[in-house]
């Protein structure tokens, strides 16, 4: 029995402690493409921002 609660207490810090912690599975290119979309930044931006991430 205190195995299992140790056990849901580790699943619940990965579930909810993780996620606030900003641990997504976002990519930080799907994150420019968000930007972008957004009008956050400017094409040539986007296109420099890029370029950067992929070197």
């Amino acid at each position: 029995m205190p195995l299992l609660l140790i056990a849901i207490g580790v699943i619940a810090y990965f579930v909810f402690v993780k996620d606030s912690k900003g641990y997504t599975s976002t990519s930080a290119e799907e994150t420019l493409k968000r930007r972008f979309v957004n009008g956050e930044i400017d094409e040539t931006q986007y296109n420099r921002m890029k370029e950067t991430l992929r070197r």
